[in-house]
């Protein structure tokens, strides 16, 4: 998960303080839990990178100041780069929820040539690891454990061959998806 990449989002549409877009990230997206340290570390350095900048303070009675924030050139700049790198080198489909929330930000055509590189890279591992199953070496070695450990390494493959075809069906789908949006 990216909270920088959700925060320039956020600020991409309209400015904000970071109070309202946490608030906002917590019942948008599934996460199991958010530190209120780590939001305002990765907002603050966005900041200091010139990513987004202040625009207004707004003073109520009674309350601390809330500072509004909005996302700078270079901030859409970084949004939209890191929104291709994210879908370059996915190991775990969680880990571009918040790049598939910002999709209307980047060009769809260019994301979907992308998304089919990483589809046919994903394949390719799973083809690999599935002839590495298969090894003589590997089987001899698979052969010499005990019965426990033997059910152990089939629990975790299995598991990990499923992961990796779960990812490819759900990039299938998102890569459906790119193709029917107009940008």
């Amino acid at each position: 998960m990216s909270i920088p990449l959700f925060i320039l989002g956020s600020l991409a549409d309209k400015e904000n303080h970071p109070y309202s877009l946490k608030k906002i990230l917590l019942n948008t997206i599934p996460l199991e839990k958010l530190s209120e340290g780590k939001f305002y570390y990765n907002f603050d350095s966005l900041k200091k990178k010139g990513f987004i900048e202040p625009v207004e303070i707004i003073q109520i009675e009674n309350r601390p100041n809330k500072t509004l924030y909005r996302i700078t050139q270079d901030g859409r700049d970084f949004l939209e780069q890191e929104i291709y790198d994210s879908f370059k080198n996915v190991s775990r489909f969680e880990d571009i929820y918040i790049s598939i929330f910002l999709l209307k930000y980047i060009d769809s055509t260019k994301m979907a040539f992308i998304l089919e590189d990483t589809i046919k890279q994903e394949k390719q591992r799973l083809t690999e690891y599935k002839k590495k199953k298969e090894n003589k070496e590997i089987l001899k070695q698979i052969q010499s454990l005990d019965d426990e450990q033997l059910k152990a390494v089939e629990f975790i493959s299995e598991h990990a061959f499923s992961q990796i075809e779960h990812n490819i069906y759900w990039m299938e789908k998102l890569l459906t998806f790119l193709k029917s949006v107009d940008n």
